[in-house]
């Protein structure tokens, strides 16, 4: 096992000894493996809230006009009903969900210490490998389909530094946890190409690599998540050129910090709004420079005060989580999941973090949940939106929960409870 895994895996490729079983952990394990059900029985494929301009007729009726692409994706996201089957869009196999679903079934496999979740990862990382794109500097990752935003028009195919950077760290669990060198290989080869692929933007404060090629769109955790990427890489290889371009993205980043110290989504008037999964990539990245390059790169005041604001305007009492720092509604999955798993990763910094995953996870099994074991898309004010989407709930919130459930039994194991009990264990 490589010794310099950038991972805090305090009990790796053990067993946690579980004596009993605690109530939320027990939900929590019953509504992952009914996810996990419902994600094999749908093969791993399904919609995205943003893919209607994979409608042949909507393609056909948007043609190349950005403004009307950009509109016919509201549709598709606000549309109470699904209109994707009538359009005759896809359920698609998606890079970006397969990502999540290989992290989830590593930390599953942590948690439970029970091989078929390692052989179930490897299936999904051996998925990733094949489906890849090589067309550019190093392997990378992108949609399954035209989509269109305020950063412009993404063709199907086109990676992104953001999808990239997660599914990178999906293989960077698996090298921690199996040492095999084909999942080193494709970190470094992330690395490549956020360091060789991507545009990049300089001034006073540093860099801050493009969104995807050819989209220098000026993203404060697409930065982050590529310079963690590089830190990552740095952190196997000691190759100074990475650790270089880290630390002068992160310098850039954490320059444009608000003196309240939140985060808007990016630099200019189109993405000054500041919301709750996107603070937490930047959150999760800041904690990963602060360990890996140390004060020098993030002082840990930086982390500290972006996990204030974010708990003091994200979170209602009950666990709500809400989707912006001023506003709560649409109540949307992807912030129930990501509130999840950054809680459960930096809980032990955080003493009443570990408490608010616990109301984060009890909130959304009671409202987000379906009967089939899937989540739904949104809840607003009038309706709910029960829109299965593949990446933006099944898969990142299979990660959360199997994340949560490893940070609950590691925390109850290092205190010196007892540990909460995995029913399937083998």
């Amino acid at each position: 096992m490589p010794l310099n895994t950038v991972l805090p895996l305090d009990h790796l490729g053990e067993a946690l000894a579980p004596n009993r079983v605690d109530p939320i952990q027990e939900i929590a394990r019953r509504a992952f493996l009914s996810l996990h059900d419902y994600l094999r029985r749908n093969e791993y494929k399904g919609w995205e809230f943003d893919d209607l301009l994979g409608s042949p007729l909507v393609h056909f009726l948007t043609s190349d006009r950005l403004l009307l692409q950009r509109a016919a994706v509201q549709v598709g996201k606000r549309c109470p009903v699904n209109i994707r089957p009538l359009l005759r869009v896809r359920k698609l196999e998606s890079a970006k969900a397969r990502g999540f679903v290989a992290r989830a079934y590593l930390t599953y496999y942590l948690y439970t210490n029970t091989a078929n979740w390692l052989a179930a990862a490897e299936e999904a990382l051996a998925w990733l490998l094949c489906n890849c794109v090589s067309n550019f500097p190093g392997i990378s990752w992108g949609n399954e389909f035209d989509f269109a935003s305020r950063g412009g028009f993404f063709r199907k195919g086109l990676p992104t530094v953001v999808w990239t950077s997660h599914i990178a760290d999906s293989f960077d669990l698996a090298y921690a946890i199996t040492g095999k060198r084909i999942y080193l290989d494709a970190v470094l080869k992330a690395g490549e190409f956020v360091a060789n692929a991507l545009e990049r933007h300089y001034d006073e404060h540093g860099l801050c690599f493009a969104y995807a090629p050819g989209r220098l769109n000026l993203v404060y955790n697409s930065n982050l998540l590529g310079a963690a990427t590089l830190l990552r890489c740095w952190n196997h290889t000691g190759n100074r050129e990475y650790f270089v371009l880290a630390n002068a993205a992160y310098k850039w980043t954490t320059a444009h910090m608000n003196v309240d110290d939140s985060w808007h989504y990016g630099v200019g008037d189109c993405y000054h709004w500041i919301d709750n999964f996107h603070t937490a990539y930047n959150l999760e990245c800041l904690e990963l420079g602060h360990r890996v390059a140390g004060q020098g790169t993030v002082p840990f005041t930086i982390v500290t005060d972006t996990y204030k604001f974010w708990i003091r305007n994200f979170f209602l009492v009950d666990g709500t989580p809400r989707y912006y720092h001023n506003r709560t509604y649409p109540l949307d999955v992807q912030c129930a999941a990501q509130a999840i798993e950054t809680l459960s990763k930096i809980g032990k910094y955080f003493p009443d973090a570990l408490e608010t995953a616990d109301r984060v996870v009890i909130w959304t099994l009671n409202h987000l949940q379906k009967r089939n074991g899937a989540f739904r898309f949104q809840t607003t004010r009038l309706w709910r939106n029960n829109l299965e989407s593949i990446h933006w709930g099944q898969a990142t919130m299979l990660s959360a929960l199997s994340t949560y459930l490893y940070a609950r039994a590691t925390a109850l194991a290092g205190s010196g409870q007892e540990a909460p009990a995995a029913a399937d264990r083998e």
